[in-house]
C-alpha cells in the first residue's frame, strides 16, 4: 500500500468518525483480534483480548466492551469489532444504589504511555444515547485535559450527557490519532449493541401468542 493511498485512507476515516457527532453509527476498523498487556485498561482483572487495535511506530490504540464489574452475561464479540450487551443496569458489585444509572457493560479505550511525549493528539468518540440516535462527543486525552490515555468506564458516568442503560440500540465508539496539524496518523471504531434481557422477550413472546390465538379465535367465528 502506497503512501498517497495510506493517507487518503486514514483521512476517510477520520472524516467518518467525525460524522459520528451528526448521530451516525460507524463502521468498526482496525485490527478486530488484537491483545493488549494485562492491566492495560486499568486494572489487571480487566480482559484484554479481544480488543480493537491499530499500531503506528511505538503507539498502540485500542477499544473493547466488557462487563462492568460481575454483571451478567459479558458482552459477546463477533469478531469483527461489534460487541452485543444485555440492556438494563449494571447488577454487580458494587450493588445499588451505588450502581444506579450504570448500563452492565462498560467500553474500554488505550493508548500507549508514549503517547504522552508524542506531540500527537489522540481524540476519544463516545456515542450518547442510542435512543436518541447515536449523539457523539469527542474528548482529547491527556493530562492537560484530565482524561486519562486509557480506562474501563461507563456511559452512566455522563459522557455524552443523558444516558438511558434500558435504552436499545447500536452505540459506537472510536479511537483517533492525528498530528499537531491534524494530519491523520491511524484511528480505531468499535459498536456495542444492547438487546433485551431474556425476561422482556418472554414477555414479548407471550403478547405474540396472545394475540395468535386472539386472531385465531375471530377466523373461526
Amino acid at each position: 500500500m502506497n503512501r498517497r493511498f495510506t493517507s487518503l485512507a486514514l483521512a476517510a476515516a477520520v472524516v467518518a468518525v467525525a460524522a459520528t457527532a451528526q448521530g451516525q453509527v460507524v463502521a468498526p476498523t482496525g485490527n478486530f483480534s488484537g491483545s493488549l498487556p494485562a492491566g492495560s485498561f486499568g486494572g489487571t482483572g480487566n480482559p484484554t483480548n479481544p480488543v480493537v487495535t491499530s499500531t503506528v511506530g511505538d503507539i498502540t490504540i485500542g477499544l473493547a466492551a466488557q462487563q462492568r464489574y460481575t454483571s451478567a452475561p459479558t458482552p459477546s464479540y463477533d469478531g469483527a469489532g461489534t460487541w452485543t450487551a444485555r440492556d438494563g443496569e449494571s447488577t454487580g458489585a458494587p450493588t445499588p444504589p451505588g450502581n444506579t444509572g450504570f448500563a452492565a457493560w462498560n467500553f474500554d479505550y488505550f493508548v500507549s504511555p508514549s503517547a504522552a511525549t508524542s506531540g500527537n493528539i489522540f481524540t476519544l468518540f463516545v456515542a450518547g444515547d442510542a435512543a436518541t440516535g447515536l449523539n457523539s462527543h469527542s474528548y482529547v486525552l491527556g493530562s492537560t485535559t484530565g482524561i486519562h490515555y486509557f480506562d474501563s468506564s461507563n456511559l452512566g458516568y455522563g459522557w455524552g450527557g443523558a444516558f438511558n442503560p434500558s435504552a436499545l440500540g447500536t452505540y459506537s465508539f472510536a479511537l483517533s490519532e492525528t498530528t499537531a496539524e491534524g494530519a491523520p496518523v491511524q484511528y480505531v471504531a468499535m459498536n456495542v449493541t444492547t438487546t433485551p434481557e431474556p425476561s422482556s422477550l418472554a414477555l414479548l413472546g407471550t403478547g405474540f401468542v396472545g394475540l395468535a390465538g386472539f386472531v385465531k379465535r375471530r377466523v373461526r367465528r
